[in-house]
């Protein structure tokens, strides 16, 4: 079930060009981006309206997408503005545009009515409006509802055991932690954090730390799917993630901007800004760190949901560390009630 009225990540900007649409489905609607000579970039529905043609499929002329089927053109506000061998272009043939915006190097879409599109409401991201050249962008393509990326990311548990082979071992003493978890402005907070504790491999390798150090990973989650996550290990009683020592000589971490979209009930397009200090020799480990991770999540993602196709009516239990999936879960469904008063109120619909 998707919140319609909610900013989304649609590309990076450096993807969308001035020749070729790109097309790519956001909450089960195809739509397209191309890049005006002016530098903007007009959002349309991606469906051809006079016979269905996917318009990525078409080409950019002047400003206008032009149709591989029939030739139809259109311009950036939708308009068909002609038909080949039409005195003039039909009246009636008209695309969506939707409300658009670009900021942290991401083309944003509003999915929900235009009228209430604010630019305000965009997800905060502090870290790459300020530095954006220590900021680096990712994207990962997940065979799973967008629900499976965001209770992977309220619950934190897992990375004592689905990442030991990504951190290089020595990780399992993080599940032992009790995270600190609240719920403050509209957000969920979640502090999970290690004193002398084993530390894991890669951070001890790359970030020159002992074989014993402290930990931390602090999670912000905003509804519908927008995670913050500052996470690392430093040298014990340094100070955490405010330890004054330098990356790569005594610390090392990073803070991730993990920005969800759903693309389909069954798949999901996932955006990450990740904004690293690190020295210029260690930076080339952090694409293989990134992607180790995140491969390790994406499989497990897909994994339950291919285990809920099989059969959605199986149980999922619940136990005392799944609190900030609960939070999550219920202030995703409020966000959902808020714009659907149709839908029964005692019933679980924004939950599955």
């Amino acid at each position: 079930m998707f919140v319609r009225n909610s900013w989304y990540v649609a590309a990076w900007a450096s993807e969308v060009g001035m020749e070729k649409p790109l097309g790519r489905t956001i909450l089960n609607e195809p739509v397209v981006r191309f890049r005006e000579r002016s530098g903007q970039v007009p959002p349309l529905e991606g469906r051809f309206a006079h016979r269905r043609m996917p318009l990525a499929h078409g080409k950019v002329i002047e400003d206008k997408i032009v149709c591989c089927y029939p030739g139809l053109q259109y311009d950036a506000s939708g308009r068909c503005v002609r038909g080949p061998g039409q005195a003039s272009p039909p009246a009636n043939i008209r695309l969506r545009r939707y409300p658009v915006a670009e900021r942290y190097g991401a083309v944003w879409l509003w999915m929900g009515a235009p009228e209430l599109a604010d630019e305000s409401k965009i997800f905060k991201c502090e870290l790459p409006e300020r530095q954006p050249a220590a900021c680096h962008p990712f994207y990962f393509h997940v065979k799973a509802n967008y629900l499976y990326l965001n209770d992977n990311l309220s619950d934190l548990l897992h990375q004592a055991y689905l990442h030991n082979p990504s951190f290089g071992g020595e990780t399992h003493s993080l599940g032992e932690t009790i995270p600190e978890i609240r719920e403050a402005n509209g957000q969920i907070l979640v502090r999970w954090e290690w004193n002398s504790v084993p530390v894991p491999g890669i951070f001890r390798e790359k970030g020159g730390i002992s074989a014993i150090g402290d930990g931390w990973n602090h999670s912000v989650y905003q509804a519908p799917s927008f995670y913050i996550n500052a996470t690392g290990f430093a040298e014990a009683g340094t100070g955490k993630n405010d330890s004054k020592l330098p990356q790569g000589a005594g610390k090392l971490g990073i803070t991730i901007y993990q920005l969800i979209t759903p693309e389909t009930e069954r798949t999901t397009h996932f955006f990450k800004i990740v904004h690293c200090d690190w020295p210029r020799n260690l930076l080339p480990q952090l694409p293989v760190l990134v992607d180790k991770v995140n491969l390790e999540d994406i499989w497990a993602c897909e994994e339950q949901q291919r285990m809920e196709d099989l059969d959605s009516s199986a149980p999922m239990a619940t136990i005392p560390t799944d609190r900030a999936v609960v939070a999550m879960r219920r202030a995703l469904r409020r966000m959902f009630l808020s714009e659907r008063p149709d839908v029964d109120r005692d019933g679980d619909a924004a939950c599955t």
